[in-house]
């Protein structure tokens, strides 16, 4: 793992993550929705209708639940602002932060680390999604998502260059 200085402005793109999975659940939900016109106006399969018609139910769920618990942003982190652009995918525009706030309306930078999955077919690294974490009214802002325990030297380079305390949650990563 190299060392990676942060330097001011820092211009990211956390967003990434959250909108291929919103792609991709919008693009099942195309495939669900073509399946069941199909199925009413041409083969009148009612049976099918109905399973899809389901399917198509707890898909939407899950977009909603996708579209409004996605964290991410785009902008650019100034020694004395942080400007948010809107997090938009096609033509919707995602909730979440956008606009600019001043640095002291920010109380630390939060190292979220994670183990990853374990014991299952596919285990993932662990990883870290470093925060600038907002006082009472302001929102948290990912800064950076990253793995194998570099957050925390990220998280301390943006601390000191922010001059805020950094905080650590989750579980710590071991390397052997």
């Amino acid at each position: 793992m190299t060392a990676v200085a942060v330097v001011l402005p820092y211009q990211f793109d956390t967003s990434d993550v959250w909108r291929t999975i919103i792609k991709g659940v919008f693009a099942l939900n195309a495939v669900i929705v073509s399946g069941l016109l199909y199925s009413v106006l041409i083969s009148h399969q009612w049976v099918v209708v109905a399973q899809l018609a389901l399917i198509e139910a707890f898909l939407l769920v899950f977009a909603r639940v996708c579209v409004r618990f996605q964290s991410g942003s785009i902008g650019t982190l100034n020694a004395d602002r942080v400007v948010i652009q809107p997090n938009k995918l096609l033509w919707f525009t995602l909730p979440g932060p956008e606009g600019t706030y001043r640095l002291d309306r920010f109380a630390a930078i939060r190292v979220q680390s994670s183990a990853g999955r374990l014991g299952t077919t596919v285990p993932t690294r662990p990883y870290e999604v470093v925060w600038l974490s907002g006082r009472p009214g302001t929102p948290d802002i990912v800064l950076a998502r990253t793995e194998n325990g570099a957050g925390e030297g990220i998280g301390r380079e943006f601390g000191a260059l922010l001059r805020l305390p950094v905080e650590q949650t989750g579980t710590k990563v071991i390397r052997l």
